[in-house]
């Protein structure tokens, strides 16, 4: 099996991040900040295969240059404590060539960029080990989508919470997807899978092959990093190297005596695709998971010792526990009904006659369709839905807001000027230099004002405002379509004794409503 990795970070000035230190980093450049003068040389760094920004097709030239993409995503970005990059980091299989490895880098990032409109620069490592596998690539992603007009909002959908980590598991499903096409088109016997290792153990045992499930049960090992993997290379010690390595001779020596006790109680006859006692051992040898389970248990369903996850349930049969997919579909139902409720909906509320009947009958579509595999995507792409409209119904309402916030700034930074002339028309107690810096601050920051309420007012301009209505309009169509089909696919009998919006739970909305509009970075 190929290796499998993906992992997204974050760059956020409070921990004193700089996305022109990370991007000089990756991809081995001279970038200059030109706010603090800092130099960010990386030209000698070795490793660097190869590096591109990827950009939606409306985007401006510049955004395809990391010395111009850069300081641009620094310089808007205003908080102290703003987020400034976004890095996702994938593993590309050492199998395919270096060619086939910058197609498979590109197509990821383009999948990215697709779906989240934001800038990227994907830089290709080659491996720093010795066993010459460890090849990935870097995508570091602007925090704000881009258009022809430049940077503009930030992509909230990936700062976190159930929003977030819906996405990264559509990173992470995506990741594997794309990587086994390209290991399949370059006729790779190969694969990779995103799944976690219970749920990978859980469908080897489903097939009956429990060998396999015994190499995919293990104790994860620890994250090393790039600080401790500079210890290692330089023959020095470090705590998280010899964390890991403990537990990988902890895994080895486990499997070992696990596998010999399942042998010799006769547990671990080969199955029907002949993964058995040496197939397992082949597995652990050429990097696949290690076992940590003790057989020695009774045969009474009990937890086994060591194990993350697996129980006994039988004599012979083991399972694991279901793993979680996510909110139940009640609790998706809450959510959906908290959206309903909103009061951005207000105004709308009579275009979604579809998605009243739906959630007025929830009682009785749960109590019908609770065992519905797909009921419970399709109501994480209801609620996806009932997002955008709620987002685009209290659009126009925040570019006002913006405006109006962005005009008082202004007011606020003509009185700091005119107040500072007032009272410091001549240097006095300081020196020319330190006067001509302390008047140059007010005035630099009565230009940021300015060039402030313009982008705001170009926001709200007529055709920005047929474009919110138009997005409203699209997102209102969308979600009914949507609702209509699921009344079709999930119908119930009318249940008059079925109050409307009876007792669901509803959960605690965390985002913005129309009465008071998001903090924007």
């Amino acid at each position: 099996m190929a290796i499998y990795h993906a992992r997204v970070k974050t760059f956020s000035r409070a921990k004193g991040h700089s996305s022109l230190a990370a991007a000089a980093y990756r991809a081995g450049l001279l970038i200059l900040d030109e706010i603090t003068g800092t130099r960010h040389d990386y030209r000698r760094r070795g490793g660097v295969v190869e590096t591109r920004c990827v950009v939606p097709d409306d985007a401006p030239e510049w955004a395809l240059t990391p010395t111009e993409l850069w300081p641009a995503a620094e310089r808007a970005e205003r908080r102290k404590d703003a987020t400034v990059a976004r890095e996702f980091e994938v593993a590309l299989p050492h199998e395919l060539t270096d060619e086939q490895r910058s197609d498979l880098a590109g197509e990821i990032t383009r999948a990215l960029v697709e779906r989240y409109r934001f800038a990227a620069q994907v830089s290709i490592h080659s491996p720093d080990a010795k066993d010459g596998l460890n090849w990935h690539a870097h995508v570091l992603a602007t925090t704000r989508r881009i258009s022809s007009d430049g940077l503009a909002e930030k992509t909230r959908e990936l700062d976190g919470g159930p929003a977030g980590r819906a996405e990264i598991e559509w990173v992470r499903e995506m990741v594997a997807r794309v990587t086994n096409a390209h290991l399949a088109a370059a006729e790779v016997d190969a694969t990779v899978d995103h799944r976690s290792l219970d749920a990978q153990a859980q469908a080897a045992l489903d097939r009956g092959d429990l060998g396999a499930a015994l190499a995919l049960t293990r104790q994860p090992t620890k994250h090393i990093g790039k600080n401790a993997s500079a210890l290692s290379r330089r023959g020095m010690d470090s705590d998280r190297a010899d964390v890991t390595a403990g537990i990988e001779r902890e895994n080895a020596e486990q499997f070992e005596a696990l596998l010999q006790q399942a042998v010799a109680q006769g547990r671990a006859i080969p199955s029907s695709e002949g993964h058995g006692e040496e197939q397992a051992k082949r597995d652990r040898q050429r990097g696949r998971p290690a076992a940590v389970v003790d057989l020695s248990q009774d045969h009474g369903g009990g937890q086994l010792r060591g194990v993350r996850g697996l129980r006994l349930t039988g004599v012979g049969s083991y399972a694991l526990p279901p793993r979680s997919e996510g909110p139940d579909a009640e609790v998706l139902f809450g959510e959906a009904m908290g959206l309903w409720l909103d009061d951005a909906l207000a105004g709308v509320l009579d275009r979604l006659r579809a998605t009243r009947q739906l959630l007025e009958d929830h009682a009785s579509r749960l109590a019908t369709h609770a065992g519905a595999k797909g009921l419970r995507p399709d109501l994480r792409e209801l609620v996806k839905r009932l997002k955008a409209v709620r987002r685009w119904a209290v659009e126009w309402r925040r570019r006002l807001g913006v405006e109006s916030r962005a005009l008082a700034n202004l007011g606020r930074a003509e009185r700091a000027l005119e107040e500072f002339s007032e009272h410091h028309p001549t240097p006095g107690e300081w020196s020319p230099k330190e006067w001509a810096t302390r008047r140059g601050r007010r005035f630099a920051a009565l230009e940021q004002r300015l060039n402030a309420l313009k982008r705001a007012r170009e926001a709200i301009s007529p055709e920005a405002e047929a474009d919110c209505h138009d997005r409203l309009e699209s997102a209102i169509i969308d979600a009914e379509a949507w609702s209509q089909d699921l009344v079709q696919r999930y119908s119930v009998a009318e249940d008059k004794m079925a109050p409307a919006f009876g007792p669901i739970k509803l959960l605690e909305l965390k985002t913005p409503s129309s009465s008071k509009a998001p903090r924007l970075h």
